[in-house]
């Protein structure tokens, strides 16, 4: 089955330069109604619109050095004046948490860092088979945001959590969530080098 859109192997990207001369299929002209429905949420909600301005400002510092994410992450906050902000992490990311977390305690914010085996809880006791002996202790996404729900994160800051923790984590987040780390086993969470195997 072939992508539905032509987006994924559009050469000119012409919407990028406003051209015109849109390919065959782009949603930009076949999904126009949402796009003016896009434009008209940008304009008129208000911490939308704050997200958006403020985006557009952060990949460079006022003498145009490059900020890392995690400099990009930080200068958000600000900019949106949250103080409440959660940290859910894989403990196999302790380390990057801690250092994150070390970096976000130089700012005056209260900050709610989770990690993925709060809980303590046996993977056999949300019926899932053990694949070794002993206590297993399970990921618990949902717990992760149901903690910072409770505690009114502004902004929750996923690092390393596994595909699919994730995914429930962002769907139980109430929270606003972005990710500073993406996991990736087999290229030290640099999950593009993947993509750089294959040959298009």
């Amino acid at each position: 089955m072939k992508s539905i859109y032509t987006c994924g192997v559009c050469p000119k990207k012409p919407c990028a330069k406003g051209e015109g001369n849109f390919p065959k299929n782009c949603p930009t002209i076949e999904k126009r109604d949402i796009v003016e429905q896009s434009v008209a949420i940008y304009k008129q909600d208000e911490m939308v619109h704050k997200i958006m301005n403020f985006a557009n400002t952060l990949p460079k510092k006022e003498n145009g050095e490059l900020r890392s994410r995690a400099e990009e992450i930080i200068e958000f906050i600000k900019q949106m004046g949250f103080k409440t902000i959660g940290v859910a992490f894989c403990y196999s990311t302790s380390k990057e948490a801690k250092q994150f977390v070390k970096l976000l305690e130089q700012y005056d914010l209260k900050i709610v860092p989770v990690c993925c085996k709060v809980g303590s809880i046996d993977i056999e006791d949300i019926d899932i088979q053990k694949d070794k002996e002993g206590f297993v202790a399970t990921c618990n996404p949902i717990t992760q945001a149901e903690i910072m729900n409770q505690e009114n994160t502004e902004l929750n800051v996923v690092i390393g959590l596994c595909v699919g923790h994730d995914i429930l984590f962002n769907k139980y987040s109430k929270g606003l969530v972005t990710t500073l780390v993406a996991k990736d086993r087999k290229y030290a969470h640099c999950p593009v080098k993947g993509l750089e195997l294959v040959n298009v």
